[in-house]
């Protein structure tokens, strides 16, 4: 009875911390060193700037730095998705939390430093409405992450290594939203939801600009 008691209590206040955090409001402020710790092998495809994210508060709530150019296999991941140029297990880039965050489903994530995969939300009865749209990237321990930027993956891959993120039988999911029409420059915004969405770009292989959205604050209702 007592360690179901201290379960709910872990529960709920996991719970109160990602509705404040979505309750807040943020700003964007450029992040210009690469994050310590980062492998040699991912700073060679990293954007040299990246983006913090500050709520009204003061603190940071995340960092991301975007890939430089993400390589188009010409091949999407499902008729459905909305960024038709990429592949599952595609890496899009890095974030990193520097307290302890949440995803968009509400879990409870570490702080410390994640690489970004691409994946799409499984296509059954348990997710339907889960998401404004099928496409997401899932947090991986940058740690743990030694495969290729470009590596093909199934879902089944991808989740296996997420679960390492979030401790449970769950991958740690963070949304995309829906392209947007371009992003000349980094913007932060509150869309309809209650999300705050990160847009940046980076370049598709061959060379075309590639704006994506990513939904850095905000998480799932029900």
């Amino acid at each position: 009875m007592r360690l179901k008691m201290i379960v709910l209590i872990l529960v709920l206040l996991m719970g109160a911390a990602a509705s404040n955090a979505q309750a807040a409001s943020y700003k964007l402020e450029a992040a210009s060193a690469l994050p310590e710790g980062i492998s040699e092998s991912l700073k060679g495809i990293l954007q040299s700037e990246g983006y913090k994210v500050i709520s009204d508060r003061g603190s940071v709530w995340c960092e991301v730095w975007i890939r430089k150019e993400i390589a188009n296999l010409g091949k999407p991941a499902s008729p459905e998705a909305k960024y038709p140029a990429l592949h599952l297990g595609q890496l899009l880039g890095v974030m990193k939390f520097n307290a302890p965050g949440s995803d968009y489903r509400g879990q409870a994530i570490k702080p410390g430093l994640y690489t970004l995969r691409y994946c799409l939300i499984l296509q059954d009865g348990n997710h339907l409405g889960a998401a404004p749209i099928l496409d997401f990237v899932l947090l991986v321990p940058a740690t743990e992450d030694t495969k290729d930027p470009d590596a093909v993956m199934t879902t089944e891959e991808i989740v296996a290594l997420s679960r390492k993120a979030s401790g449970t039988n769950h991958p740690a999911v963070i949304n995309l939203a829906p392209p947007p029409a371009a992003a000349s420059k980094a913007t932060l915004v509150k869309d309809d939801l209650d999300h705050w969405v990160l847009t940046v770009k980076s370049q598709s292989k061959p060379a075309a600009d590639l704006p994506i959205g990513i939904i850095v604050v905000g998480h799932a209702e029900g």
